[in-house]
């Protein structure tokens, strides 16, 4: 029984990683950290999109500066009520930071599927790396504020490639970090220790197989 443990243990274990190597090669191990998902629940009447405040000035413009050319698509003025904002050291991702783009929106009280996607300006940098207070304006076609989500504290991704989507809902917020582990870490690493230790395993057996014969000869 002892023998057949020996060769089991490394065995199993050699197989796990192979099935965590192998699930990691086909469900992909590249994640689109240059976009900036949100899913949205309740919004309020009129709503038309949706920014994120946060509260950190990482990229900030100086003086109040805006830059409406990071929502294309909206006809924002310089003086709206979200380029304005600064209350408790929130202020608007899009007009006031060189970070994110606009680029799509869908967002009405009727609709079961409300989203936005930004788009990150960070390159390699990982947004959260820098940002840890955000909170929702919901914001009419005009840019006036027509409500904002509580607070809601988050941390960057310790390992791993993470991949981001905010969800609001109403007053409630959070953000989803979805975490893919780099090609080395999540491929090529347990595939090789899985190798390893299936060689091992064969070895035990081998060498077991081989005492048992002399065993058997000398008897």
């Amino acid at each position: 029984m002892k023998k057949a443990v020996k060769v089991i243990i490394p065995l199993l274990l050699a197989v796990g990683l192979g099935i965590f190597s192998f699930y990691n090669y086909i469900d992909g191990y590249v994640v689109d950290s240059s976009h900036l998902k949100m899913k949205f629940g309740e919004v309020p009447a009129g709503t038309e999109f949706a920014d994120i405040l946060v509260k950190e000035d990482w990229h900030r413009y100086p003086d109040g500066a805006v830059n409406v050319s990071f929502a294309p698509t909206l006809e924002l003025d310089e003086n709206c009520e979200l380029a304005k904002y600064n209350e408790d050291g929130y202020a608007s991702l899009i007009l006031r930071h060189s970070l994110a783009v606009l680029e799509e929106y869908k967002l009405s009280p009727d609709s079961a599927d409300n989203h936005a996607c930004l788009g990150l300006e960070t390159g390699d940098d990982d947004i959260f790396d820098h940002i840890h207070h955000i909170k929702v304006a919901y914001c009419d076609k005009d840019g006036n504020i027509l409500g904002i989500t509580d607070e809601a504290e988050v941390k960057s991704a310790l390992f791993g490639r993470p991949e981001y989507t905010i969800k609001a809902d109403g007053s409630k917020v959070e953000l989803d970090t979805h975490i893919k582990l780099t090609f080395f870490w999540g491929v090529v690493l347990p595939g090789v220790l899985g190798a390893i230790l299936l060689v091992t395993a064969i070895d035990i057996a081998v060498k077991e197989r081989k005492k048992s014969e002399a065993s058997d000869s000398e008897e």
